[in-house]
């Protein structure tokens, strides 16, 4: 049997740990934090970076001394974006979901244990559910990551989240598997998910599946907003329902 570990790139690895590293609490880095990040000395990081400025994707602030992610990076992102039909193909649908409604319509895509967010129509509301393209959340503890699941079976899920640590956001997050398993059940039968935030106390979500032509969820459509505006009435219910079926068909 090939052992597939002895193909791996550790260079690579670790540059890509670098890139992972940057996020919205650290926007910037030393050299020596970022050589603290992937465990190796200055002058082996140095060389990482070097290579990652020279290729584009880390910036250097000449005057902090910092360096930064570079917009090479964010090309990459919006590559992989541009490549999911299934962004392209709602596009039209949700932004009428979002003029109809006045809330926040949202699509996204099942990725490992995550819901990464592929699309966004961004409500004009005060009180408005903000994330951005490209944001990835913990799928059990969203609307649309719970939908995505529930199309799993169980040997998959388990295999998903085996060993998942399973963070308590709120006082309502799911804190087990078999927690999940349970509410994954309940979403299969019913079809969609219409409940309060798992992730931010104050918000509320409806999300409801994007099937293809052999009816496996290939994304999730929600809409979203703050629970003094956003109820989880049947009305609404269909029309996320209707909005999906409809991206569903184009699918």
């Amino acid at each position: 049997m090939v052992n597939e570990k002895q193909y791996r790139s550790n260079s690579l690895l670790r540059g890509l740990h670098i890139l992972e590293a940057f996020g919205p609490s650290r926007s910037q880095m030393t050299l020596s934090q970022i050589a603290d990040e992937i465990s190796v000395t200055s002058s082996a990081a140095y060389r990482f970076v070097q290579t990652l400025e020279a290729e584009g994707y880390l910036e250097r602030d000449p005057i902090s001394r910092t360096f930064r992610l570079a917009p090479r990076v964010m090309q990459l992102g919006y590559s992989y974006i541009k490549s999911l039909d299934v962004s392209e193909v709602a596009y039209h649908h949700a932004m009428r979901l979002r003029d109809e409604t006045g809330f926040s319509v949202h699509v996204g895509v099942l990725k490992g244990t995550d819901v990464v967010y592929i699309y966004r129509a961004m409500s004009q509301s005060v009180m408005v559910s903000n994330i951005t393209v490209g944001t990835r959340l913990p799928a059990f503890a969203t609307a649309m990551g719970r939908v995505l699941l529930s199309n799993l079976d169980a040997q998959a899920v388990d295999a998903l989240f085996d060993s998942y640590v399973f963070e308590k956001f709120t006082d309502k997050t799911i804190a087990s598997l078999p927690e999940l398993k349970k509410a994954l059940a309940k979403d299969r039968a019913r079809g969609f998910v219409a409940q309060e935030s798992q992730l931010a106390s104050g918000t509320m979500a409806i999300a409801a599946p994007l099937t293809d032509s052999t009816g496996q969820y290939v994304g999730a459509i929600n809409v979203s907003g703050h629970q003094t505006q956003l109820s989880l009435d049947d009305a609404l219910i269909d029309q996320v329902r209707a909005c999906a079926a409809q991206i569903s068909v184009l699918l």
